[in-house]
């Protein structure tokens, strides 16, 4: 079992309904800073689980992702202790896309399982982020069982880049300017989804240049919904995974509109 270095475990999250609060002085990285980044190496901090009616958080664990980056691609392991000491090693796959890193545990190497409970698969998005020093990454991120893909609880991921050297000239920019690119509405619909799945869409601009892809978590496009110019208005597209199957049930969808991204976890039940 690794053991998890730099972490202070607190319960420090603020939290209103389920959603997760973000701290004001932490700025998101905007795509194009991401793509200057190295992700590779450790990053070290928390996983705070959610009640099932996501109305509070029950328990923190410590967590951990060692990562190895080639391109977009993204593989590694993570681990997860309890504040008992149990643990789970998994394997996890991702990819970057824009400003996100996309991400799923497939399988557990090693674990020391709590009584009478199961090792979820934690899955989702997670955005970059940075306080002008450190390089952190966060959000809220589901979880599934080994099998069938079933939803678990879910939960908040924190992790901070232990050797952040050769990210020091990204973190330190200054981030984009939130709304200098027109607000575009892009959500899937239902999600998680059995077979179809919808893309809604709505386009503010006369002129529009879209493209709506499909990923799996290895970062191998598996469909496109849609490449072409789009005038103003609202859009739906239909993703059919019987014509399309994913092995990992954990999809991607990326919509590309003049060039900025917008991108979605979209999750196949078996």
């Amino acid at each position: 079992m690794k053991r998890i270095s730099l972490v202070v475990l607190a319960v420090s999250m603020l939290f209103a309904s389920g959603v997760y609060a973000q701290d004001a002085n932490v700025k998101t990285l905007d795509s194009k800073q991401v793509a200057k980044l190295d992700v590779t190496g450790k990053w070290v901090g928390k996983r705070s689980q959610y009640s099932w009616d996501k109305s509070t958080f029950i328990e923190v664990f410590q967590y951990e992702f060692d990562l190895k980056q080639e391109g977009d691609k993204v593989t590694g392991t993570t681990t997860i202790i309890t504040q008992n000491g149990e643990y789970a090693d998994m394997l996890v796959e991702g990819v970057l896309v824009g400003n996100k890193l996309f991400f799923r545990e497939y399988e557990v190497k090693g674990a020391i399982r709590p009584e009478n409970k199961v090792w979820c698969f934690k899955s989702g998005e997670l955005n970059f982020t940075t306080d002008g020093t450190n390089l952190k990454l966060e959000g809220a991120t589901n979880s599934y069982m080994e099998q069938y893909n079933y939803q678990c609880s879910g939960g908040v991921t924190e992790l901070t880049k232990v050797d952040n050297s050769p990210n020091v000239a990204v973190v330190q920019t200054t981030p984009s300017v939130k709304g200098t690119a027109p607000e575009v509405s892009v959500n899937v619909f239902p999600n998680p989804f059995v077979e179809h799945a919808t893309v809604n869409y709505t386009l503010v601009d006369k002129n529009n240049n879209v493209s709506v892809e499909v990923f799996d978590m290895s970062g191998k496009q598996i469909s496109i919904l849609y490449n072409g110019k789009q005038s103003a208005g609202t859009y739906s597209l239909n993703y059919d995974a019987t014509a399309n199957p994913a092995n990992s049930g954990m999809l991607i969808v990326k919509t590309t509109i003049n060039g900025n991204i917008y991108s979605q976890q979209l999750v196949q039940m078996r």
